[in-house]
């Protein structure tokens, strides 16, 4: 479950890539515990891959999760009203997740571009 609804947690990223949700305490523990991070060469893309968790060695315990939404929604009559009231609730120069496709491909780009600089 999301945290605030509409996948808008103020962040700089795209919707489809940050946000805050939240897991019962055996979900991600129980996670975090019974498995061990992957290797080099040791990704199968056949598995199901939902979460990666950090190395042994990372200052923190945290566990990695990326996905695509979205990518084949249609940008319609329904997506434009959604951008047209998250504008008016949030302002014109809120970064809200309805977007017109280009903006949002330049977003998604602009974001990727960060995490790998």
């Amino acid at each position: 479950e999301e945290s605030e609804g509409d996948g808008d947690c103020g962040l700089t990223g795209p919707p489809a890539l940050v946000g805050s949700y939240g897991t019962s305490p055996e979900g991600i523990g129980g996670y975090i515990h019974s498995h061990r991070p992957l290797g080099p060469g040791e990704f199968e893309s056949f598995i199901d891959v939902y979460a990666i968790r950090s190395a042994e060695g990372a200052p923190q315990k945290e566990v990695y999760f990326m996905g695509l939404i979205d990518i084949l929604t249609q940008y319609d009559a329904k997506k434009k009203a959604a951008h047209a009231a998250k504008t008016v609730k949030h302002g014109a120069g809120a970064e809200i997740s309805t977007v017109h496709p280009e903006q949002y491909a330049k977003r998604f780009l602009d974001f990727i571009t960060n995490i790998f600089a």
